[in-house]
């Protein structure tokens, strides 16, 4: 277990010098994710006070979400979340920098393919109509947090084939390369249900939770133009959405 050292505030109240220092130490980087914190009764000792005490610091930190608990086996220090606020029009890439993280992405796969009836009919599609589908991973700080499917009528524009998607954003390449200018988006959230490939590309199969975040696309004559499903960790993203936000896809960091 760490030894601790901390500061004299004698200008705050005790927990909130509990507060202060174990934060300081997890900013820090000091305490690092999945350290185990010291027990209350340790705690009691080191800062010479009650236990309720500690135990008003300890329900705080973890109301933060600085700190997570496991049942009979004590504290521990929580993995920081990344926020999307899908009000703000940015993209993936742009949200993180202003985090100060660093996003990699790497392409699963890109090819044509027959859709299914949802893909077709987000898109409406004729009967035959083919789609490409292009599905990105999303890395932060060297982990996985989000898998992109995206769905394009296959006949929408040809030069999608060719780039480079790993280091170009799709809705940069909409306007840019096929003249589309993306107007509006109709975006939900849900449950999903995934399968043992897409755990596994999302760097944890045992995570227990996650968050899809489904969207149909459409151009400025309002046509459908992309069909997206966003899969993110749960134990690693905070969405927060805005009931007045109007989603310009053209900067979305959710499905682009």
């Amino acid at each position: 277990m760490k030894t601790m050292e901390y500061p004299e505030n004698s200008y705050l109240t005790k927990h909130r010098q509990i507060i202060e220092a174990l934060t300081a130490q997890i900013q820090a980087n000091q305490l690092k994710p999945y350290d185990r914190l010291p027990s209350e009764k340790e705690l009691c000792a080191q800062w010479q006070t009650s236990r309720s005490t500690v135990r008003k610091a300890m329900d705080q930190l973890a109301d933060r979400e600085r700190i997570f608990r496991v049942p009979g086996k004590g504290s521990f220090v929580a993995f920081p979340k990344i926020l999307h606020q899908t009000s703000q029009i940015l993209s993936f890439t742009e949200k993180m920098k202003a985090q100060g993280l660093e996003v990699e992405t790497k392409l699963i796969l890109k090819e044509l393919i027959d859709p299914s009836e949802e893909v077709a009919a987000a898109l409406k599609l004729a009967k035959s109509a083919r789609a490409l589908k292009i599905q990105r991973l999303r890395i932060v700080k060297g982990e996985p947090m989000v898998l992109q499917t995206a769905f394009m009528p296959a006949n929408l524009c040809e030069n999608l084939m060719k780039e480079d998607l790993e280091s170009q954003s799709l809705n940069r390449l909409f306007q840019e390369q096929c003249d589309i200018r993306l107007s509006r988006s109709d975006i939900w959230i849900e449950a999903p249900i995934i399968s043992k490939k897409e755990k596994k590309l999302l760097g944890n199969p045992h995570v227990p939770l996650f968050l899809a975040v489904v969207g149909v696309t459409f151009d400025q004559n309002g046509k459908p133009v992309r069909f997206s499903r966003g899969i993110f960790r749960g134990d690693r993203v905070r969405l927060k959405i805005s009931d007045s936000a109007v989603f310009e896809l053209d900067y979305s960091s959710l499905l682009g």
